[in-house]
């Protein structure tokens, strides 16, 4: 678990045995339902990049919003990916060209994000939501995987 993406370290990645990404949008990438990249992220896509890491958004969001981000920051993106669906993740996997075990997946939410990457036996990363607001069904989700971000923080 970490707070936001860009306290993702290059070092543990590569300590991970990691060469590529599968990143959420909303809420972990950007503010839910915005385009607002910060300069943060900017600088971590950067230097992902920079240094040799693959990266793909996805995204169960199918709007225009969410390809103007992917293009802003030059990531491929899968929308309406139906996340934690198995067939979205190798999808990624697919675009990266490379194993799961060379990928961790990246975002907000645990029966989405985490479960979908934990399923195909890669990496995952929790990072906390950058907003409060969500889609309304997120909200319900939320409220049941409460427990888990509990244990997670305790270290169980």
């Amino acid at each position: 678990m970490v707070e936001r993406v860009e306290d993702i370290a290059l070092g543990l990645l590569s300590g991970w045995g990691v060469r590529g990404l599968v990143l959420d949008l909303d809420n972990t990438m950007v503010p839910w339902n915005t385009a607002d990249v910060s300069a943060q992220v900017r600088a971590w896509v950067s230097g992902l990049r920079s240094a040799g890491f693959g990266m793909c958004v996805l995204t169960n969001n199918y709007t225009r919003r969410a390809s103007s981000v992917a293009e802003l920051l030059e990531i491929p993106i899968i929308k309406g990916a139906l996340k934690p669906s198995p067939l979205a993740f190798r999808s990624a996997l697919r675009r990266l060209d490379l194993a799961a075990a060379q990928t961790a997946a990246v975002g907000d939410q645990v029966f989405t994000d985490v479960l979908g990457g934990k399923l195909l036996g890669m990496r995952t990363v929790l990072v906390t939501p950058l907003s409060t607001r969500e889609f309304p069904t997120t909200k319900i989700v939320r409220w049941l995987e409460r427990p888990l971000r509990a244990r997670l923080r305790r270290g169980a």
